[in-house]
């Protein structure tokens, strides 16, 4: 049973498959995987503005849950549909639920699949990985900004917090001389960038280089992880390009990406290194109107970790570390003299992996910076302000 669901992930594109799943089998080649996976997360929030009625606050909440059903017809055609949904900081007794990725798939061979739906767009490491695995848990500091580059995402809510790296379309993909190289070649609506209602396609090219002659283990599936815990040594660098086309008098925006992950165990010590810088030009933040030109926007982010492998109690302690920094560069109607905003992210998070990411404990802080300038884009309202969040969060995957 393990053994399926693990060829199935490689099929279908999972970064880590749950322990657990419920199989419903058709025929011998006809069958669906069908899982449940939740958040749940308490935040102690700092205070975000000068505003005297400004508070700190404290709140539990589910931000994130999944249904999924995956599986295949036969051998040729696979699928796959996640349905996701959770309660939001503004309004806690609010919930929303919506399907976030819903595709059918053809694989030809291992150097060629091609999926027809709604996806994960394939161009940076931040958008192919599931926040299931990720090593920090998303907290929304960047509101201060007019772009956010966090996740190549620009369908945001009105405090800047980039909601989906989704988009829908067609992706080729594959892995090609056993995952040396895996590429994908994706030409999509850009709904996830463009917001208003003209025809213009998004075009996107990804290429991931491992070098498994040195015993590196490829991601062969369409998204990536974090961190694999120690099963797997993994030395993965990637390169994208995306390109979302615009009518009218608009700009194309035009992004580059480069990003690597180095994670080898070593005796007991499984150490983990990040790093990945995103490049703007001609970004529009969208919940605004008009739409607010962004000349340039940059993240340049570092992330490094130590896995325990080791039971110590009921699970595995590891520990981690995230520095990361977001700045705009000449916005639009912003005066001629003006800095650029810029945003500083430090956090450090402990983690407990009771039976790996199917059952796991998590505690975290967030300490933002904020430049003058930053702090200076809630005017003409209460200047923003630097804060330091702390996070518990509990997680389960069946």
């Amino acid at each position: 049973m393990r053994k399926s669901l693990l060829a199935m992930a490689a099929l279908m594109g999972v970064a880590t498959s749950p322990a657990h799943a419920w199989r419903l089998n058709i025929d011998q080649e006809t069958f669906a995987d069908i899982g449940f996976s939740t958040i749940v997360r308490g935040i102690s929030e700092g205070k975000r503005s000068e505003s005297p009625t400004e508070k700190s606050r404290i709140n539990f909440f589910v931000p994130l849950f999944n249904i999924t059903a995956s599986g295949q017809v036969n051998k040729l055609v696979y699928f796959s549909m996640n349905a996701e949904g959770g309660s939001t900081e503004a309004d806690l007794s609010k919930n929303t639920i919506r399907v976030r990725d819903s595709f059918i798939g053809l694989k030809f061979a291992d150097e060629l699949r091609v999926q027809a739906g709604v996806m994960r767009a394939p161009f940076s490491r931040v958008a192919l990985t599931s926040t299931y695995v990720q090593l920090f848990p998303y907290t929304p500091p960047y509101r201060a900004l007019a772009f956010i580059p966090t996740d190549v995402q620009v369908d945001t809510t009105t405090d800047g917090r980039s909601l989906n790296p989704r988009d829908h379309g067609i992706v080729v993909w594959g892995n090609v001389a056993d995952g040396l190289l895996k590429y994908y070649l994706g030409i999509t609506d850009g709904a996830t960038i463009n917001k208003s209602n003209d025809n213009s396609l998004a075009y996107t090219v990804r290429v991931q280089f491992t070098p498994v002659m040195l015993g590196f283990k490829p991601e062969t599936g369409y998204t990536v992880a974090d961190t694999y815990l120690g099963r797997q040594n993994v030395l993965s660098i990637g390169f994208g390009y995306r390109v979302v086309g615009r009518s009218g008098a608009q700009r194309d925006t035009k992004m580059l990406t480069v990003d690597a992950l180095y994670e080898q165990k070593f005796g007991d010590l499984v150490p983990n290194l990040q790093v990945g810088f995103i490049n703007i030009k001609d970004a529009y933040k969208t919940d605004v109107t008009p739409n607010i030109l962004v000349d340039k926007a940059s993240q340049l982010y570092i992330q490094g970790g130590v896995l325990f492998d080791q039971m110590v109690g009921f699970g595995k302690p590891a520990l981690a570390v995230r520095l990361e920094q977001n700045k705009n560069e000449n916005i639009a109607g912003a005066p001629a003299n003006a800095n650029d905003p810029k945003v500083t992210r430090f956090g450090v998070i402990a983690h407990y992996y009771i039976k790996g990411q199917a059952a796991k404990v998590s505690l975290g802080l967030d300490s933002v910076s904020l430049n003058s300038e930053a702090k200076n884009r809630g005017l003409p309202g209460p200047r923003f302000k630097n804060f330091t969040d702390i996070n518990l969060q509990f997680q389960t995957q069946f």
